[in-house]
């Protein structure tokens, strides 16, 4: 077995086409790159169609309404043409490289034309009302009126992807969408979800990630007053 393999169960499906989009992303600031690219995925119902296999993927599973949720998920839509990709979890630190490599020479292989990366952008380099930046590794064909991401390093799995996508020759488009990073922040990961609806004419709903993002800011200020109140219980030390 290959250190890192792409597992396809449904073949014809991914090979009816070959202009294929593939949208992905990683749990990095404000988990907004696994919170996209599930929304999307459940939202236009995509069959899972495949795994990435790692030899250090975490060992942990779960049964979802679609099948059995792993690690590593390929979901795709062949009448779209767009292939997601849902990283659960960050690809382990000694594998970053090779599983970029193996997913995009897989993408390729299948006739991938452009990729989508979803993260997150710390809130603190926000300029003005822009809700995003943007990169373009090679030819990715579409461009914004709101600021470049540029000037400030990119760490974790998303570099490495960037980093290989540009010495393999796949245009890739950057959405970073700002976020407070400590957080789960799926209003953050709606303004990605919005961006590449319009896009690729996804027609894909924002509402259900708005409410959710209610819930957990409900449930964020709960914490927070409790918090504050147990901290007002606590006796003095000083006279």
């Amino acid at each position: 077995m290959k250190p890192v393999e792409v597992v396809i169960k449904e073949r014809e499906l991914i090979d009816s086409r070959k202009d294929w989009v593939m949208i992905t992303g990683f749990p990095g600031f404000g988990y907004v790159g696994t919170i996209a690219t599930r929304y999307l995925a459940e939202t236009l119902n995509m069959p899972k169609v495949g795994d990435i296999i790692t030899r250090y993927m975490p060992d942990f599973a779960s049964i979802e309404d679609y099948g059995l949720m792993t690690p590593y998920e390929v979901f795709a839509d062949a009448e779209k043409g767009v292939i997601v990709v849902v990283n659960n979890v960050a690809p382990s630190t000694k594998e970053r490289v090779a599983y970029a490599k193996e997913l995009l020479r897989w993408f390729r292989e299948v006739g991938g034309s452009r990729v989508i990366l979803a993260a997150g952008l710390s809130n603190k380099y926000r300029e003005g009302e822009e809700r995003f930046r943007w990169m373009c590794i090679g030819d990715c064909g579409w461009s914004f009126d709101e600021p470049l991401f540029k000037g400030m390093y990119i760490v974790g799995p998303a570099a490495t992807l960037l980093t290989i996508a540009n010495l393999m020759s796949v245009p890739l488009l950057g959405i970073l969408p700002y976020t407070e990073p400590a957080k789960y922040d799926p209003k953050a990961a709606a303004v990605f979800v919005e961006v590449v609806s319009d896009l690729l004419g996804l027609g894909v709903s924002v509402d259900k990630l708005m409410e959710f993002a209610k819930v957990v800011e409900d449930i964020e200020k709960t914490v927070e007053q409790a918090l504050s109140e147990e901290e007002s219980r606590k006796p003095s030390l000083y006279m």
